[in-house]
């Protein structure tokens, strides 16, 4: 039996406008959920060539489904496309590594509110690409069980704001307004919205193109290569894409090596300076990776900050994007 079956409302003839259902994405996606909290309560966080094997498989499987329907993963209904992005992200060993310290982390905040608390219940805890930011409900059977649920753009939040929610979860009291605004605020920030996009970012695989209508990223990558790089870098695929707005400007796709540029900057009043800033800080990402300080994953650090303001026009370019958008 196939891991993944294609459901009977799948249209024969695929159009543009088709939607493929496939069966199991999401019981898939419950699979991985369950190894994952194996690993962190069996301390086993080190060793994930079992997972990261599933996870690929399982990915792999789909995309081919997806091919021989003459359709691309951008096409998958709503449930089993976030299922299938969500597991493509993790196939990534960086990202596989982030999520299982953030669990990890979950658990450990969730011990310590029913250790000072005094409480009898347990707590279930899965992060995944949800719509909602978070939710939980109590289980009937057994009736002490807890269940959250967190979107993925949680993999960064601070103790903090995940304590409040637990605790919330955990002696099932309302949000006061100052912690929904804490909540919030949060879900506005770059370290949640960076994962919601590249999660969004995975199944759009339409047709890339470097070349925009005023500006060609493939040469603007050789000059920053040249010039800030010594020509070493490997040039990632570059692409202008129009999920990204003028409050994101730009995105690294690990998960693809891929620099996404928004559109937006793609236009003749915009100076050439500005888009290579951009792109520059894309750039860095790939090239610096990510580093693991005080128990996070960190992508703007001080070493970070510091190579992109050897930018040549960094002053003049940040201040134009100040003042224009």
């Amino acid at each position: 039996m196939p891991l993944v079956k294609v459901s009977r409302t799948t249209k024969k003839t695929p159009t543009k406008s088709s939607t493929l259902r496939l069966k199991n994405i999401v019981k898939q996606q419950s699979i991985i959920q369950t190894e994952i909290d194996n690993i962190v309560k069996n301390r086993t966080l080190n060793d994930t060539s079992f997972l990261q094997k599933n996870l690929q498989k399982f990915t792999t499987e789909i995309e081919i489904i997806c091919q021989n329907k003459q359709l691309t993963t951008a096409d998958l209904a709503t449930p089993s496309r976030k299922a299938y992005s969500w597991m493509k992200f993790l196939s990534n060993s960086d990202n596989l590594q982030l999520h299982l310290n953030a669990v990890n982390r979950y658990y450990n905040l969730a011990q310590k509110v029913i250790k000072n608390h005094r409480l009898k219940k347990q707590i279930s805890i899965a992060l995944a690409n949800y719509s909602s930011l978070y939710k939980y409900k109590a289980s009937r059977h057994p009736s002490n069980l807890i269940s959250i649920q967190f979107s993925e753009g949680f993999i960064r939040a601070d103790d903090s704001l995940l304590e409040i929610i637990i605790t919330s979860a955990l002696l099932g009291k309302n949000k006061i307004n100052d912690d929904r605004q804490i909540i919030r605020k949060f879900s506005m920030t770059d370290e949640y919205c960076d994962v919601i996009l590249e999660l969004d970012l995975i199944a759009d695989i339409s047709a890339e193109k470097s070349q925009g209508n005023y500006y060609d990223l493939e040469q603007l990558f050789t000059k920053i290569n040249r010039e800030y790089f010594d020509n070493k870098m490997v040039k990632p695929r570059l692409t202008w894409n129009q999920i990204l707005t003028k409050r994101k400007l730009g995105h690294y796709e690990r998960t693809r090596d891929r620099v996404v540029i928004s559109r937006t900057l793609d236009q003749q009043n915009v100076p050439r300076m500005i888009v290579e800033l951009v792109l520059y800080h894309e750039l860095l990402h790939k090239h610096l990776g990510v580093q693991f300080v005080n128990g996070k994953f960190r992508a703007h650090t001080p070493e970070f900050r510091r190579s992109e303001q050897k930018y040549q026009h960094y002053q003049a370019a940040m201040k134009w994007i100040e003042n224009n958008i």
